[in-house]
């Protein structure tokens, strides 16, 4: 008998034991466990977890820059036990202790936590969704589109971001007619007509609310050239040389918002709700919405960066003008929208991970920005400089039930099994610092660097600042690119270059994420260990 492995075991939790051991030391012997874990998962047994609980449970560590690397290793030990075969049980008790594990840690050794479940294997792969473009593109007046398909309008045409929406005389029918950009692609707003038409398939229905929009065609083309609209676009929408757009028939509640001004709190807390399962239930499918709302790190440096400035949860950095972001969410009381966000996924459950955790802090901004949404004026800084207060407009009881039921009905979604009240987050103290900083506006600067003054022709440098409220009587002799300009863009969640100022939405995002993906690695029989 090999008797090596099981002293290697030993000497490893000794180690993990052993307050005297340095940083390096106690990694190499987690890197030690790890080994065995994949080698000699039979040599691993209870005193192991005990110790590896130990460890993440310690603040020995907390301080050591690379102690996220420790924890990560030491929460995979306990992950390698639930995916190694046998019939031991020990699979089942390391999942449970790293479950527990999330509610009683923080920081590095949360995150590690976290990071180890997320990346538990799942079998799930998107569907491959035909591209049916043909090469013309016909064209067609506002008047012909609505006659041709036997539409009536009975409102009067309005713009909507970019698209052009009118009541027809059908009941709740709205027609949207979607203007391509500048820049925009025919094969990207075919694709949206392509994801129209898969979700209607069975494999999609759902027992609830969601309805999908009805695409319109022009001579058999999904895209084609728009002539003679009744109203000009806003100064925002740059229009698409060749006038290029879709069209399709939507509900009249498509632009509906969680945040509206005239939705009560219980209704907002159902759209919440549903929208978090139908967003579970479609990732469950291999159907990721990669934009339930526009995250940023920071919304100027979008054109100069490889990331277009999109926001990285996991990376905890300050979140760029939150409330701008949930303004116009793709999740409203018709269900999701704007399928030109869809995607269908392929790769392994790390990057799952990060798309999932997308949807809960997506999902959780909107809940406190709709408290926000009671009182738009309250907002910013007041006369004297100071931060507005809007935390008065909070009711901590409904956001609290908004939070649980979006965590509830998303795993529900996602795993086809009901959380059972286990949710990875002090709730309490969730909302209680939610309140405290999506309440009140402290971050509301940032620099506008030379870089991107000089990405911008001078006109579009002056409008820019204009924008953004800069004194009209400091525009006067302003150079672009001599200095970096601090200008009122907020409010943002976090300082200019620093971190985010709630750190708290971001452990619970993980931990939602993380215990998402134990789920349906559960359901998926995974628990057999």
């Amino acid at each position: 008998m090999n008797t090596f492995p099981y002293t290697l075991k030993s000497r490893a939790e000794a180690a993990l034991n052993d307050p005297h051991f340095d940083f390096i030391a106690t990694y190499h012997a987690v890197a030690d466990l790890r080994r065995l874990a994949r080698k000699h998962p039979g040599v691993l047994d209870g005193q192991t977890i005990l110790a590896l609980e130990r460890l993440l449970r310690s603040n020995a560590f907390r301080r050591v820059r690379q102690a996220y690397f420790l924890f990560r290793e030491a929460a995979s030990v306990m992950t390698d036990m639930a995916t190694a075969p046998g019939h031991n049980g020990l699979g089942s008790k390391a999942l449970a202790s790293l479950g527990h594990l999330l509610l009683k840690t923080d920081g590095s050794a949360h995150r590690g936590i976290a990071e180890a479940l997320g990346s538990l294997p799942v079998s799930i792969a998107g569907p491959r969704i035909g591209e049916r473009m043909g090469t013309s593109r016909p064209t067609i007046s506002w008047t012909t589109l609505l006659s041709s398909n036997g539409l009536t309008k009975s409102g009067t045409p309005r713009y909507i971001g970019r698209s052009l929406v009118v009541e027809t005389s059908e009941k709740n029918h709205l027609l949207v007619v979607k203007l391509a950009k500048k820049g925009d692609t025919a094969a990207g707003l075919a694709k949206e007509i392509s994801w129209m038409e898969a979700l209607k398939k069975p494999d999609y229905s759902v027992d609830c609310r969601f309805h999908i929009p009805a695409p319109l065609s022009v001579d058999n083309q999904r895209v084609f050239r728009l002539k003679g609209i009744p109203l000009a676009p806003p100064e925002t929408v740059s229009r698409h040389p060749d006038a290029l757009a879709i069209a399709f028939i939507a509900h009249r509640d498509y632009f509906v918002y969680p945040n509206h001004h005239r939705v009560d709190a219980l209704s907002a807390r159902e759209m919440l709700g549903r929208n978090a399962f139908l967003l579970g239930r479609l990732t469950a499918k291999g159907v990721i919405h990669d934009a339930p709302i526009a995250l940023f790190h920071n919304r100027t440096q979008r054109l100069r960066r490889d990331d277009q400035g999109r926001y990285q949860w996991f990376r905890s950095g300050r979140l760029d003008q939150w409330l701008d972001s949930c303004a116009f969410p793709n999740l409203g009381l018709s269900g999701l929208r704007d399928f030109e966000h869809l995607e269908s996924f392929s790769g392994d459950s790390r990057l799952l991970y990060r798309h999932i955790g997308s949807h809960f802090l997506s999902l959780l901004l909107v809940a406190g920005s709709h408290f926000r949404c009671r009182d738009k004026s309250k907002v910013g800084l007041d006369n004297n400089g100071q931060p507005v207060d809007a935390r008065d407009l909070f009711d901590r009881q409904l956001l609290k039930s908004m939070v649980l039921e979006i965590f509830e009905n998303y795993y529900f979604g996602f795993t086809g099994n009901a959380a059972n009240g286990f949710l990875p987050v002090d709730l309490d103290g969730l909302i209680g610092r939610m309140i405290a900083e999506m309440g009140v506006d402290r971050y509301m600067t940032e620099l506008l660097r030379r870089t991107d003054q000089n990405a911008l022709t001078d006109g579009e440098f002056i409008a820019f600042l204009k924008e953004r409220g800069y004194p009209a009587e400091q525009l006067d002799g302003l150079t672009r690119g001599e200095k970096d300009i601090q200008i009122k863009s907020g409010p943002h969640l976090g300082g200019f270059n620093r971190q985010i100022s709630l750190p708290e939405l971001i452990e619970a995002v993980a931990g939602m994420s993380a215990v998402c993906i134990a789920g349906r690695f559960i359901s998926e029989g995974g628990n057999r260990t």
